[in-house]
């Protein structure tokens, strides 16, 4: 079944020139136009993930579901079981009132109004029983500015605590102390987290594809949730559309269509050179073959046909250029490169485009993914050379 996700939401912390963000489980940082994995480890952002995972984190602030029965955190809510905790506690307010008036009438000695208010009593009991009998689930939300339990707000001073206070209140049990330190966390820390309007989770049973675009390039996150078995890799954006319609089944065109507009309009250009190239050639080697007809010994036939030839080299020249031009240039963040020795079945020498940020934050023994003839390869860094031109 497939299943797509436009945006996710990760809490982020600052690194450096970049930010560090979480998919799927696993740390990424970006700068500017490019992502990579990240190691980075910190007890709070590991908190924030946890809470991420735990709570409903949006743009009204942060909610979960607490079984009061049970003691427990639950994610199906049970239809009514949230109205019974306002009853339970309208009840519970209503019998104290009772039981503190039928104590006034009994010391008054008003032996009809006991007799009348003990009924009532019975009936609060009655009721407060049935309650306590059906599921009951309290929904604590932090709204950005305050803290509920249900339709109860928590009025607090500066130092104390909610999780005190709510365990005091008997809402939850000790061992669920940490949910709620964990809430608090979250809260305190709610504007770190971020809905990443770059990425698309686009999901098909075990598979999910993140697809990520920084500025021009894209890059594709792919993981079983099964195996656990995942791999990272930047593509084109036509053939990350390609790839995770492959996939999942999922259209990410979306996301990606500004640059998928300026690589049709470059390959456009690019075919279209190649095609006025080769209809050049053609019309040049049908003048020849008509020239084979004639005298060659004659000085203006010959002087001709040396020319077209020349011309034909020229040209076929110019059309092998265009063939292996790149469409990825300085305007994307692309330099120029050649590898220094064979690998990959690649040979020395070969040409390719690498991404200069990548490239320049890149230990020595990286693999990079660099684009040979518009396809992503994986090459390390050692084995790659730039154009002096290019260096850095």
């Amino acid at each position: 079944m497939t299943n797509s996700r436009k945006t996710v939401i990760s809490p982020t912390v600052e690194e450096g020139f970049g930010y560090i963000f979480n998919v799927a489980g696993k740390n990424f940082k970006i700068t500017g136009s490019h992502i990579q994995e990240s190691n980075y480890t910190s007890e709070v952002f590991n908190n924030l993930l946890k809470a991420k995972d735990l709570f409903e984190i949006n743009e009204n602030g942060v909610t979960f579901y607490y079984d009061f029965k049970n003691k427990s955190v639950i994610n199906n809510i049970e239809k009514g079981s949230l109205d019974n905790f306002d009853k339970f506690n309208e009840l519970s307010e209503k019998l104290d009132f009772l039981n503190e008036e039928a104590k006034k009438l009994r010391v008054s000695g008003k032996k009809e109004a006991v007799k009348s208010i003990n009924k009532e009593i019975k009936s609060t009991k009655d009721s407060l029983n049935s309650v306590n009998e059906s599921a009951t689930t309290i929904k604590f939300h932090w709204n950005k500015e305050s803290y509920y339990a249900g339709k109860i707000e928590f009025a607090m001073a500066k130092d104390e605590s909610l999780t005190e206070n709510v365990f005091a209140a008997g809402y939850i049990k000790y061992e669920d102390k940490s949910v709620f330190r964990l809430f608090e966390l979250a809260a305190e820390n709610f504007k770190s987290f971020v809905e990443l309007d770059f990425v698309k989770e686009s999901v098909n049973n075990d598979i999910k594809v993140y697809t990520m675009k920084a500025e021009n390039n894209v890059f594709i996150y792919r993981v079983n949730e099964t195996t656990k078995i995942s791999q990272f890799k930047k593509l084109l954006a036509d053939a990350a559309v390609e790839y995770v319609a492959e996939q999942t089944g999922d259209d990410i065109t979306e996301l990606v269509e500004s640059l998928l507009e300026s690589l049709s309009e470059r390959r456009a250009a690019k075919n279209e050179k190649i095609n006025l190239y080769n209809e050049m050639l053609s019309f040049l080697h049908d003048q020849v073959g008509r020239l084979a007809e004639a005298d060659r010994n004659l000085p203006d036939i010959k002087a001709a046909d040396n020319l077209l030839k020349s011309e034909i080299k020229r040209i076929s020249e110019v059309l092998s250029t265009a063939q292996n031009e790149d469409i990825l240039d300085i305007e994307d963040g692309y330099v120029s490169a050649q590898l220094k020795v064979e690998s990959d079945g690649y040979p020395k020498d070969q040409v390719m485009r690498v991404d200069a940020l990548e490239y320049n934050n890149a230990g020595k023994n990286d693999i990079l993914t660099v684009f040979i003839k518009d396809e992503p390869a994986r090459i390390e860094k050692f084995k790659i050379a730039l154009d002096s031109k290019d260096a850095f």
